[in-house]
């Protein structure tokens, strides 16, 4: 049975000045308890500042004045929730490392359980709401929509789990390896493991603060997972083009059954419907193939995942 030496903690943090004491108090202590329960022999908690407008920094400053087991990663910019957890992953020195959002309602006691699957030899462990009665009903509805929309559209994902996962270290490696910048990392996982386990949990109320996340963040991701892990959208727009095109001969053929065999003058909006509804169907088209060329476009300039401005860290 394999141990871990050191235990990583990756924590995201944006705009995050109310809930990261509390946030770091309850880490340590759940932490502190898997090295006296013999989980792992040490462990380091990395935090992400991805270029908050508030003072989380500072506060993450004061946690790191006390704490020889914190580092942080202040980014220049807001580099996007992906971008923050690929900036964890890729300083992580640890032989598992854990995905945790900083707002508590992913309870860190379960890491333990997550450390049990890991000992019994699964590279990824991933947790999983088993229920959402903490999120409002707009949440909980669009979360609902995302995760059917991904299906249907063939994306590999992994119903209610969001970002808190365990990962070892020779995974951590080959995820950092991946070039790609248009991230989905819930997919990307999956792309790179298909051997996990799973921690089931129930979502708890935010701890303080507010959520980073609404409806156009979650169709931005959506969007993400669908134009970067299916081709779907275009094979939907090809069997639409051969529809119309099908609708097009028939109408043709209604054309000169009417001109043939009766006197009717057609009128305006036999001709403009037509028009419109073909046009609005390029445009959607055009649409289509606009996100995945805009996605080409990112992917071949080749810019940075994400740029630290600043390092805190003990060990220097």
């Amino acid at each position: 049975m394999r141990k871990i030496k050191l235990l990583s903690v990756v924590v995201p943090c944006h705009n995050e000045q109310e809930v990261l004491t509390t946030t770091h108090a309850r880490l340590s202590k759940v932490l502190q308890y898997l090295v006296e329960a013999g989980k792992c022999s040490s462990f380091e908690i990395i935090y992400i500042d991805n270029g908050s407008t508030d003072n989380t920094l500072q506060v993450l400053r004061n946690i790191f004045e006390f704490d020889p087991t914190v580092r942080i990663f202040a980014l220049r910019r807001n580099f996007g929730y992906q971008g923050s957890i690929s900036a964890g992953l890729f300083h992580a020195k640890g032989d598992a490392v854990v995905t945790i959002d900083a707002d508590l309602q992913d309870p860190p006691e379960r890491i333990e359980e997550m450390i049990g699957y890991f000992e019994q030899g699964y590279d990824l462990v991933l947790g999983v709401r088993k229920e959402r009665s903490a999120d409002s009903f707009i949440k909980r509805f669009s979360s609902e929509s995302y995760y059917r929309l991904m299906k249907m559209m063939g994306v590999e994902i992994i119903h209610n789990h969001g970002d808190f996962r365990l990962m070892a270290k020779p995974l951590v490696q080959e995820f950092n390896a991946l070039a790609e910048r248009n991230r989905f990392i819930r997919a990307m996982i999956l792309q790179l493991e298909s051997r996990y386990a799973i921690v089931y949990y129930k979502r708890e109320q935010r701890t303080a603060g507010k959520s980073k996340f609404n409806i156009s963040s979650l169709f931005s991701l959506s969007l993400d997972g669908i134009i970067s892990f299916t081709y779907v959208p275009l094979r939907l727009a090809s069997l639409f083009g051969i529809l119309i095109c099908f609708l097009a001969i028939l109408g043709i053929f209604w054309v000169l059954y009417v001109k043939i065999s009766t006197n009717v003058v057609p009128g305006w909006a036999s001709t403009l419907l037509p028009v419109l509804g073909l046009s609005g169907f390029q445009l959607l088209i055009l649409g289509i193939l606009g996100e995945y060329i805009g996605r080409l476009y990112i992917e071949v300039k080749q810019r940075p995942l994400f740029i630290v401005r600043e390092e805190y860290t003990h060990d220097a």
